[in-house]
């Protein structure tokens, strides 16, 4: 079974919890912008269990994660173990929160998977992108927010929002 929420809905969850999150944590501001990241870039994904079938990925340039991981760990020489290991830990915060925000509509208590770190920009396999939530940070980094559905159920999702 998927939860098929409307796409506006959706936005609004996503973007709160993205722009509340990121400073709480690490202190870094980041605000809606148009650029895509580019230079060097990493993503950090999550898939969902089985009743939200949906994934959400958060691709960004490298001197974002960096400083997110100097940040979170308060420490200025870091490692690319410690970029990796922060950087995951920071998508796990994020997609709690966010799993947080769609109980009280969906019911379901969502499980996702361990997150995963890639060079590049990652498209998972079989999925498609839904939402994408651009972002630029207080040091010009550039983000991006990415929510994947399947590609099977594009139709679906377009039709319902």
């Amino acid at each position: 079974m998927s939860i098929i929420l409307p796409r506006n809905h959706l936005i609004e969850i996503f973007d709160r919890v993205v722009r509340e999150i990121t400073p709480q944590t690490a202190g870094i501001q980041l605000h809606p912008g148009e650029n895509e990241p580019a230079n060097e870039l990493y993503t950090v994904y999550i898939a969902f269990s089985r009743d939200l079938r949906t994934s959400i990925s958060l691709c960004a340039e490298l001197s974002f994660f960096i400083r997110l991981t100097q940040c979170m760990i308060m420490e200025e020489n870091v490692t690319p173990q410690d970029v990796e290991a922060v950087a995951k830990e920071y998508h796990n915060v994020l997609c709690g929160h966010i799993v947080a925000q769609l109980f009280p509509t969906t019911k379901i208590s969502a499980r996702f998977s361990i997150p995963a770190f890639y060079q590049g920009r990652y498209q998972p396999e079989g999925f498609s992108d839904y939402i994408t939530l651009t972002y630029f940070s207080d040091k010009n980094e550039h983000v991006q927010l990415i929510h994947h559905i399947p590609v099977d159920e594009r139709k679906l999702w377009l039709y319902q929002n």
